[in-house]
């Protein structure tokens, strides 16, 4: 049995062993296991947390740049509640659709061609589709019919400190590596910014943060304030990763750098080379377990980084610590990933440790559809 406390100065996680009886037997070898999660994880320990505090640190002049880029009915409907919003979503002929907090609300106003036209000329849309702001978080994704912008959503990006804390003792202790896992929408980048402001304490400028994207710490020459030591380096292409990326490492001598979003073989090949250039990785993939990224069959995006071949896995994982996004505040912690690849090779489930944090608020509205 376990228990967890909270250090009153820092919010750290200490996983204290309940002392053993006078007459109990000596501790054995095996791991025990509290129980399965199924498809997940086999749960050798669970440490349930209170409500930890949480702070947004995003500025006024964040959600300003953005509201002025917004079509003027747009801007209307959402300014007043702009750092509740998660997500807009704007579709010629389609009503406006507003993820809140706590409910995803659809507004009568049709948009027309005319209103997402306009969003063209707030800067150079980047291949992928993707278009952020100058010193900011917030990304403008599109897709176009005909030439023409048909549909966009604006994820609404907040600077969290304080997510990454239950996870502290790991983070501190990481000296191989990490892998953030979850599902499209789950929260890993801002768990990701959270986590390098924690390893940052330590590696300062010697942590690159490779921005895909250009999410991690904002768009355009200027970065977001949340940056502090970390040396900022923009892509803002996928396609320029890979180039980016051996460019870092050959020419920075990086201890570790971080890379959001492995999308492709490519990516996974650039970091299999940092590593073996002395380079730890932080990176996110899109997975809701292991046993899905070990069994992804097509495009075998992360291969190079499980080493896995047809005959099974042919050596160690590139990172040795992995965490799995279950829910809001909600962890699966694999503490030896290598180990955890084996389990799931062999048809098993891999250990791990289930972090569970105390919600302070209420989530379970999050898809509910109303109209106002």
């Amino acid at each position: 049995m376990t228990e967890a406390t909270i250090h009153p100065q820092r919010g750290q996680v200490q996983v204290l062993p309940t002392p053993p009886l006078p007459d109990a037997p000596e501790p054995q070898t095996e791991t025990r296991v509290l129980h399965d999660l199924p498809g997940l994880a086999r749960v050798t320990r669970h440490i349930q947390l209170p409500p930890q505090p949480i702070f947004d640190v995003s500025t006024e002049r964040e959600f300003q740049s953005l509201l002025e880029k917004l079509p003027s009915r747009v801007r209307r409907r959402v300014a007043a509640r702009i750092r509740e919003v998660e997500e807009i979503k704007m579709q010629a002929g389609a009503p406006l659709e507003v993820l809140y907090r706590h409910a995803h609300i659809i507004y009568p106003d049709i948009l027309t061609a005319e209103d997402l036209r306009s969003l063209d000329s707030i800067g150079q849309w980047r291949k992928d589709g993707r278009l952020g702001i100058e010193g900011a978080l917030h990304r403008f994704g599109r897709l176009d019919t005909n030439h023409t912008t048909s549909l966009v959503t604006v994820r609404v990006a907040k600077a969290f400190i304080g997510l990454a804390e239950a996870l502290r003792p790991w983070l501190e202790a990481a000296d191989d590596g990490l892998v953030i896992m979850g599902l499209p929408g789950s929260g890993k980048t801002a768990l990701l910014r959270d986590c390098l402001r924690i390893l940052a304490e330590r590696l300062a400028g010697r942590l690159f943060v490779c921005d895909s994207s250009n999410e991690i710490l904002g768009d355009g020459f200027s970065p977001h304030p949340i940056t502090d030591w970390m040396s900022r380096v923009t892509i803002g292409d996928p396609s320029l990763q890979l180039p980016r990326l051996n460019q870092v490492v050959k020419n920075f001598q990086p201890r570790w750098m971080t890379v959001d979003e492995v999308s492709s073989r490519e990516d996974a090949r650039a970091i299999a080379y940092a590593r073996s250039r002395g380079a730890r990785a932080v990176m996110t993939w899109h997975t809701g377990s292991l046993a899905s990224a070990y069994e992804e069959r097509e495009e075998r995006t992360l291969w190079p980084l499980i080493q896995r071949n047809e005959q099974g896995l042919s050596g160690p994982a590139i990172s040795s610590l992995g965490v799995l996004i279950r829910g809001r505040g909600k962890y699966l912690v694999f503490e030896d990933l290598s180990r955890a690849f084996e389990e799931v090779a062999a048809g098993e489930l891999p250990h791990a440790v289930q972090v569970d944090v105390a919600q302070a608020g209420r989530w379970q509205h999050r898809e509910q559809q109303l109209t106002g």
